[in-house]
């Protein structure tokens, strides 16, 4: 997939326009460039390679938070079908959440200390769901659900 991503931190600008400043670096608009292989999804998600079940974004969305009830919905980030690696030579460094391809939040992992996952309490009820998780040897991978 064609994106702008960040050349200092690797932010992928999912509307298709650079902001005017990364939202993760803060690093101005001249530092994003256009990559023609910046995401990867499956070829065949019915039918997933391991390395595919290793690196797509396994989504979860909860409709009733468990931590704020009534005030939010969880969504439940989890690198792949089969369970990523997390050493310092293969591992998922970033996870970042979109809502209609606007850029929400980054959530960094530190290898050998982390699982590949992460957790985000959301208040907003409806919207398409990008995640896009990034392998430090396979590069970035995209899921999408409806919240």
């Amino acid at each position: 997939m064609n994106a702008l991503v960040c050349k200092v931190c690797g932010h992928i600008a999912l509307s298709g326009d650079a902001p005017e400043n990364c939202p993760c670096c803060g690093s101005p608009k001249t530092a994003f460039e256009n990559k023609d292989d910046a995401v990867k999804t499956p070829e065949n998600p019915a039918e997933m390679t391991e390395g595919e079940k290793k690196h797509t974004p396994n989504l979860t969305i909860v409709k009733e938070c468990g931590l704020i009830p009534g005030a939010c919905q969880d969504i439940h980030a989890k690198m792949g079908e089969i369970i990523h690696p997390m050493t310092a030579e293969h591992s998922i460094t970033w996870i970042d959440f979109y809502i209609e391809k606007v850029f929400v939040s980054r959530i960094t992992l530190t290898p050998d200390k982390c699982q590949p996952a992460g957790a985000l309490h959301l208040n907003q009820g409806s919207g398409k769901l990008s995640v896009i998780s990034n392998c430090n040897v396979h590069g970035s991978w995209l899921a999408e659900a409806d919240l």
